[in-house]
Protein backbone atom coordinates (compact mmCIF):
# COMPACT_ATOMS: atom_id res chain seq x y z
CA UNK A 1 0.00 0.00 0.00
CA UNK A 2 1.33 3.39 -1.00
CA UNK A 3 2.10 6.03 1.75
CA UNK A 4 -1.12 7.73 0.36
CA UNK A 5 -3.07 4.90 0.85
CA UNK A 6 -2.73 4.89 4.71
CA UNK A 7 -5.40 6.65 6.30
CA UNK A 8 -4.36 9.83 7.98
CA UNK A 9 -1.13 9.99 5.53
CA UNK A 10 -0.74 13.94 5.30
CA UNK A 11 1.68 14.84 2.34
CA UNK A 12 3.07 17.66 1.19
CA UNK A 13 4.83 18.37 -2.03
CA UNK A 14 7.02 21.33 -4.06
CA UNK A 15 4.96 24.00 -1.37
CA UNK A 16 6.03 27.44 -1.85
CA UNK A 17 4.19 30.28 -0.04
CA UNK A 18 5.69 33.84 -0.70
CA UNK A 19 4.58 36.82 1.67
CA UNK A 20 5.09 39.89 -1.71
CA UNK A 21 8.00 39.57 -2.98
CA UNK A 22 9.27 37.65 -0.05
CA UNK A 23 9.45 33.82 -0.27
CA UNK A 24 8.40 32.06 2.92
CA UNK A 25 8.66 28.38 1.33
CA UNK A 26 10.18 27.44 -1.73
CA UNK A 27 9.73 24.12 -2.82
CA UNK A 28 9.25 22.31 0.62
CA UNK A 29 8.20 18.50 1.00
CA UNK A 30 6.96 16.94 4.03
CA UNK A 31 4.97 13.73 5.13
CA UNK A 32 2.93 13.82 7.86
CA UNK A 33 2.53 9.50 9.21
CA UNK A 34 0.13 7.71 11.63
CA UNK A 35 2.17 6.79 14.52
CA UNK A 36 5.39 9.36 14.13
CA UNK A 37 6.08 11.93 15.60
CA UNK A 38 7.43 14.65 12.92
CA UNK A 39 9.63 17.68 14.22
CA UNK A 40 10.05 20.56 12.59
CA UNK A 41 13.19 22.90 13.32
CA UNK A 42 15.01 25.56 12.01
CA UNK A 43 16.11 28.80 13.35
CA UNK A 44 13.52 32.22 13.06
CA UNK A 45 12.33 32.86 9.87
CA UNK A 46 12.62 29.48 8.61
CA UNK A 47 9.18 28.92 7.65
CA UNK A 48 8.45 26.30 10.47
CA UNK A 49 5.04 28.12 11.08
CA UNK A 50 4.07 29.01 7.65
CA UNK A 51 4.43 24.32 6.83
CA UNK A 52 2.69 23.73 9.81
CA UNK A 53 -0.45 26.54 8.85
CA UNK A 54 -0.11 25.02 4.74
CA UNK A 55 -0.31 21.15 6.11
CA UNK A 56 -3.15 22.79 8.70
CA UNK A 57 -5.42 23.91 5.71
CA UNK A 58 -5.33 27.50 6.76
CA UNK A 59 -2.86 29.26 4.46
CA UNK A 60 -3.42 28.11 0.82
CA UNK A 61 0.21 27.58 -0.82
CA UNK A 62 1.25 29.73 -3.69
CA UNK A 63 2.04 26.96 -5.66
CA UNK A 64 2.20 23.12 -4.65
CA UNK A 65 -0.36 20.47 -2.77
CA UNK A 66 -1.11 19.36 0.18
CA UNK A 67 -2.68 16.06 0.51
CA UNK A 68 -4.86 13.54 2.83
CA UNK A 69 -4.81 10.19 1.82
CA UNK A 70 -4.49 11.56 -1.93
CA UNK A 71 -7.31 14.12 -1.59
CA UNK A 72 -6.36 17.40 -2.29
CA UNK A 73 -6.54 18.96 1.36
CA UNK A 74 -8.46 22.27 0.17
CA UNK A 75 -11.32 20.45 -1.60
CA UNK A 76 -12.23 18.84 1.54
CA UNK A 77 -15.05 20.14 3.12
CA UNK A 78 -14.28 21.72 5.82
CA UNK A 79 -16.21 20.33 8.44
CA UNK A 80 -14.07 17.08 7.26
CA UNK A 81 -11.17 18.77 7.43
CA UNK A 82 -11.77 20.24 11.43
CA UNK A 83 -12.87 16.59 12.34
CA UNK A 84 -9.36 15.01 10.67
CA UNK A 85 -7.19 17.59 11.82
CA UNK A 86 -6.28 20.12 14.67
CA UNK A 87 -3.94 22.66 15.27
CA UNK A 88 -2.76 24.08 18.13
CA UNK A 89 -1.22 27.57 17.46
CA UNK A 90 1.58 29.70 18.95
CA UNK A 91 -0.98 32.21 20.32
CA UNK A 92 -4.54 31.75 20.60
CA UNK A 93 -6.31 35.61 20.74
CA UNK A 94 -10.05 35.63 22.41
CA UNK A 95 -11.89 38.47 21.33
CA UNK A 96 -14.89 37.30 23.84
CA UNK A 97 -14.59 36.28 27.10
CA UNK A 98 -15.17 32.39 27.75
CA UNK A 99 -14.73 29.35 30.31
CA UNK A 100 -12.06 26.52 30.23
CA UNK A 101 -14.50 24.25 29.69
CA UNK A 102 -16.14 25.83 27.05
CA UNK A 103 -13.44 26.57 25.23
CA UNK A 104 -12.61 22.75 25.25
CA UNK A 105 -16.05 22.07 24.31
CA UNK A 106 -15.34 24.43 21.04
CA UNK A 107 -13.13 21.57 19.87
CA UNK A 108 -16.28 19.36 19.63
CA UNK A 109 -18.01 21.05 16.57
CA UNK A 110 -16.97 19.48 13.94
CA UNK A 111 -18.56 16.10 15.61
CA UNK A 112 -21.64 18.02 17.13
CA UNK A 113 -25.22 18.05 15.56
CA UNK A 114 -27.35 19.90 13.31
CA UNK A 115 -28.23 22.64 15.94
CA UNK A 116 -24.88 22.48 17.54
CA UNK A 117 -25.90 20.46 21.20
CA UNK A 118 -23.37 19.20 22.86
CA UNK A 119 -24.39 15.21 23.91
CA UNK A 120 -23.17 13.20 26.44
CA UNK A 121 -20.18 11.87 24.67
CA UNK A 122 -18.88 15.47 23.61
CA UNK A 123 -19.09 16.61 27.28
CA UNK A 124 -17.31 13.13 28.32
CA UNK A 125 -14.59 14.05 25.15
CA UNK A 126 -13.78 17.28 27.11
CA UNK A 127 -13.84 16.43 30.41
CA UNK A 128 -11.05 13.31 29.27
CA UNK A 129 -9.28 15.66 27.13
CA UNK A 130 -8.98 18.44 29.92
CA UNK A 131 -7.57 15.82 32.61
CA UNK A 132 -4.92 14.56 29.83
CA UNK A 133 -3.83 17.89 29.59
CA UNK A 134 -3.73 18.57 33.54
CA UNK A 135 -6.42 21.80 33.25
CA UNK A 136 -9.26 19.57 34.57
CA UNK A 137 -8.76 21.56 37.72
CA UNK A 138 -9.38 25.25 35.84
CA UNK A 139 -12.63 24.06 33.76
CA UNK A 140 -14.57 26.67 35.40
CA UNK A 141 -11.71 29.91 34.89
CA UNK A 142 -12.06 32.13 32.67
CA UNK A 143 -8.91 31.56 29.87
CA UNK A 144 -8.84 35.62 30.05
CA UNK A 145 -7.44 35.14 33.70
CA UNK A 146 -4.85 32.23 32.60
CA UNK A 147 -0.96 32.24 31.81
CA UNK A 148 0.43 31.57 29.36
CA UNK A 149 1.08 28.12 30.12
CA UNK A 150 -1.96 27.13 31.27
CA UNK A 151 -3.66 29.28 28.07
CA UNK A 152 -1.21 26.28 26.04
CA UNK A 153 -2.49 23.61 27.70
CA UNK A 154 -6.18 24.22 27.39
CA UNK A 155 -5.57 25.00 23.51
CA UNK A 156 -4.18 21.58 23.40
CA UNK A 157 -6.96 20.02 25.29
CA UNK A 158 -9.27 21.67 22.87
CA UNK A 159 -7.58 20.07 20.03
CA UNK A 160 -7.49 16.79 21.80
CA UNK A 161 -11.67 17.14 21.80
CA UNK A 162 -11.46 16.87 18.06
CA UNK A 163 -10.22 13.60 18.51
CA UNK A 164 -8.87 14.05 15.09
CA UNK A 165 -6.19 11.87 12.97
CA UNK A 166 -3.30 14.42 12.57
CA UNK A 167 -2.54 16.40 15.45
CA UNK A 168 -0.22 19.65 13.87
CA UNK A 169 1.34 22.28 17.10
CA UNK A 170 3.62 25.12 16.29
CA UNK A 171 5.98 25.60 19.30
CA UNK A 172 3.06 24.31 21.84
CA UNK A 173 6.69 24.14 24.57
CA UNK A 174 7.05 28.23 23.58
CA UNK A 175 5.13 28.93 27.59
CA UNK A 176 5.46 26.08 29.19
CA UNK A 177 7.79 25.27 32.20
CA UNK A 178 10.11 22.04 31.91
CA UNK A 179 7.77 20.29 33.62
CA UNK A 180 4.69 20.88 31.83
CA UNK A 181 7.10 21.00 28.74
CA UNK A 182 7.65 16.96 28.78
CA UNK A 183 4.35 16.33 30.15
CA UNK A 184 2.87 17.99 27.44
CA UNK A 185 5.21 15.85 25.02
CA UNK A 186 5.03 12.88 26.93
CA UNK A 187 1.34 12.73 25.87
CA UNK A 188 2.04 13.84 22.39
CA UNK A 189 4.09 10.63 22.23
CA UNK A 190 1.66 8.52 24.03
CA UNK A 191 -1.50 9.20 21.53
CA UNK A 192 0.85 8.77 18.50
CA UNK A 193 2.01 5.32 19.53
CA UNK A 194 -1.39 4.06 21.19
CA UNK A 195 -3.77 5.53 18.81
CA UNK A 196 -2.02 5.81 15.68
CA UNK A 197 -1.86 9.74 15.68
CA UNK A 198 0.10 11.78 13.43
CA UNK A 199 1.72 14.49 14.37
CA UNK A 200 3.64 17.18 13.14
CA UNK A 201 5.48 19.88 15.63
CA UNK A 202 7.58 22.74 15.37
CA UNK A 203 10.17 23.21 18.23
CA UNK A 204 13.02 25.37 19.03
CA UNK A 205 14.27 23.36 21.73
CA UNK A 206 16.88 20.65 20.01
CA UNK A 207 16.95 18.22 22.98
CA UNK A 208 13.59 17.95 22.99
CA UNK A 209 13.32 17.58 19.55
CA UNK A 210 15.83 15.11 19.34
CA UNK A 211 14.34 13.31 22.61
CA UNK A 212 10.34 13.05 21.18
CA UNK A 213 10.97 12.97 17.37
CA UNK A 214 10.84 10.03 15.06
CA UNK A 215 11.76 12.15 12.09
CA UNK A 216 13.07 15.78 11.75
CA UNK A 217 12.68 18.36 8.73
CA UNK A 218 15.27 21.10 9.33
CA UNK A 219 14.57 23.98 7.69
CA UNK A 220 16.79 26.94 6.28
CA UNK A 221 15.47 30.02 4.97
CA UNK A 222 12.38 28.55 3.70
CA UNK A 223 14.00 25.12 2.47
CA UNK A 224 14.76 21.78 3.13
CA UNK A 225 18.19 21.82 4.25
CA UNK A 226 17.91 18.08 5.62
CA UNK A 227 15.38 15.32 6.88
CA UNK A 228 15.94 11.82 8.62
CA UNK A 229 16.01 10.58 11.89
CA UNK A 230 17.06 12.95 14.78
CA UNK A 231 20.80 11.26 14.39
CA UNK A 232 20.67 11.81 10.68
CA UNK A 233 19.53 15.51 11.11
CA UNK A 234 21.04 16.64 14.06
CA UNK A 235 24.85 16.62 13.01
CA UNK A 236 26.99 19.48 13.89
CA UNK A 237 27.92 20.60 10.37
CA UNK A 238 24.57 20.41 9.22
CA UNK A 239 23.28 22.62 12.83
CA UNK A 240 26.42 24.87 12.68
CA UNK A 241 25.68 25.67 8.60
CA UNK A 242 22.11 26.08 9.35
CA UNK A 243 22.04 28.22 12.82
CA UNK A 244 25.25 30.20 11.92
CA UNK A 245 26.84 29.49 15.45
CA UNK A 246 29.02 26.80 17.10
CA UNK A 247 27.21 24.74 19.44
CA UNK A 248 28.09 21.01 21.36
CA UNK A 249 26.99 18.04 19.90
CA UNK A 250 26.74 15.00 21.90
CA UNK A 251 25.04 11.32 23.24
CA UNK A 252 23.25 11.94 26.46
CA UNK A 253 24.20 9.20 28.41
CA UNK A 254 20.70 8.64 30.44
CA UNK A 255 18.84 9.08 27.27
CA UNK A 256 20.67 7.54 24.36
CA UNK A 257 19.64 10.57 22.48
CA UNK A 258 21.62 13.48 21.47
CA UNK A 259 22.25 16.79 22.90
CA UNK A 260 22.73 20.27 21.52
CA UNK A 261 24.29 22.92 23.11
CA UNK A 262 24.65 26.49 22.00
CA UNK A 263 28.57 27.93 23.26
CA UNK A 264 29.17 31.01 24.93
CA UNK A 265 31.22 33.80 22.91
CA UNK A 266 34.37 32.55 25.41
CA UNK A 267 33.45 29.23 23.87
CA UNK A 268 33.43 30.12 20.26
CA UNK A 269 36.69 32.38 20.69
CA UNK A 270 38.31 29.30 22.59
CA UNK A 271 37.31 26.79 19.81
CA UNK A 272 39.16 29.21 17.27
CA UNK A 273 42.34 29.50 18.58
CA UNK A 274 42.54 25.59 19.78
CA UNK A 275 40.10 24.09 16.48
CA UNK A 276 38.78 20.58 18.44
Amino acid sequence: MSEHGVPGTLVATSIAVRYGARAALDGVGARVVPGEVLGVIGPNGSGKSTLIRVLAGVRAPSSGTVQLDGRDLHALPRRERARRIALVPQETHLSFPIRVRDLVLLGRAPHTGRFGLERADDLRAAHEAMARAAVLELADRPVDELSGGERQRVVLARALAQDPEILLLDEPTSFLDLKHAVLLLDLVRELCRARGLAVAVVLHDLNLAAMYCDRLLLLDRGRVHAVGTPDEVLTYRDLCAVYGTELYVALNDVTGRLVVLPLSREHRERLVRTPP
